[in-house]
């Protein structure tokens, strides 16, 4: 289970990336970048939302 956990961390930390990276494409104004990155989060939140909460580590959010 302890691999299972860094892995869902590691996971959270390359939203929190992508979502960083999202809001500094939007502030110099490339709108186009930050709305590709948009859908990437959109997509990856939106399979955590269908998992089963057996599935879902204690570590994601």
């Amino acid at each position: 289970m302890e691999n299972y956990d860094q892995s869902a961390l590691a996971l959270q930390k390359n939203l929190l990336t992508l979502r960083q990276q999202r809001d500094r494409q939007r502030a110099v104004g490339n709108h186009t970048e930050a709305d590709h990155l948009d859908k990437l989060i959109t997509g990856i939140e939106q399979t955590f939302a269908q998992l089963q909460d057996t599935f879902k580590p204690t570590t994601l959010q």
